[in-house]
């Protein structure tokens, strides 16, 4: 006897980031509204095109509603998951530090979504794994603790970037504007070059810098911005007293 299982689509336990990721490229996509559904729903019940042509227009109705209520469930209020399988996240900004700041920044510039294991990477500790290794590990994650997770960070994050925001010389700053100063030079080595002043500043390498406590880092670049506002004063009025 031949049984027929009952296709559905997988509830969030079940959805992986990886997963999650794929369907917002379909989502992200020039398909008609249609087809991203069926496509959605081809990936998500794990089934193949041809499957779902042939399944009845009941069927498809129900895996419509039942998607549709997946990513509704995303918008109810989640509980703190600091820890998942073993990795442990950290949103509290005392605990940040320059090289993670930078890596955070680095990555959401190239995009939230299909970058948000390694922004997860990047605010989680886990023994005796690099970030590209655990970047990996967390794909095969469930999606709704990793995205909570990352966005209960970036809120932290923006807190501190706008506490910070008179460093960059701009008033109202958005995460993918904020370097610190805006040029070609800059846009791709400008943290570089940051982390260097602040090495310099405190007499270590440019490694043990990137370990700094992102606000010790940020207090050193406040301080250099203003000791160089200081000698360009100076440097002013000598100027204005040989003219």
């Amino acid at each position: 006897m031949i049984f027929n299982i009952r296709k559905r689509i997988p509830k969030w336990g079940n959805i992986s980031v990886e997963m999650y990721q794929y369907i917002n490229d379909i989502h992200e996509s020039e398909m008609i509204d249609i087809d991203k559904i069926l496509f959605s729903i081809v990936a998500l019940t794990r089934s193949t095109e041809n499957e779902i042509d042939n399944c009845n227009l009941h069927t498809i109705v129900r895996l419509q509603k039942e998607l549709k209520k997946r990513f509704d469930e995303m918008n109810e209020p989640r509980q703190e998951v600091k820890r998942l399988k073993g990795f442990r996240f950290n949103y509290d900004i005392n605990n940040v530090t320059l090289g993670q700041y930078i890596e955070v920044q680095h990555f959401l510039k190239q995009g939230y979504v299909n970058n948000i294991h390694l922004l997860a990477a990047s605010i989680c500790k886990k023994r005796k794994m690099t970030h590209p290794q655990k970047a990996e590990a967390i794909l095969k994650l469930p999606m709704l603790p990793i995205i909570w997770n990352v966005a209960k960070f970036l809120e932290v994050f923006k807190t501190f970037n706008e506490s910070y925001k008179g460093l960059f010389g701009i008033e109202d700053i958005e995460e993918e504007d904020l370097k610190p100063i805006s040029n070609t030079f800059n846009d791709q080595y400008g943290w570089i070059y940051s982390a260097k002043k602040v090495a310099e500043l405190e007499g270590i390498t440019l490694e043990k810098a990137f370990d700094l406590p992102i606000i010790q880092a940020f207090n050193d670049l406040a301080y250099l911005k203003a000791h160089q506002e200081y000698e360009s004063d100076i440097l002013k009025r000598q100027m204005n007293e040989v003219n």
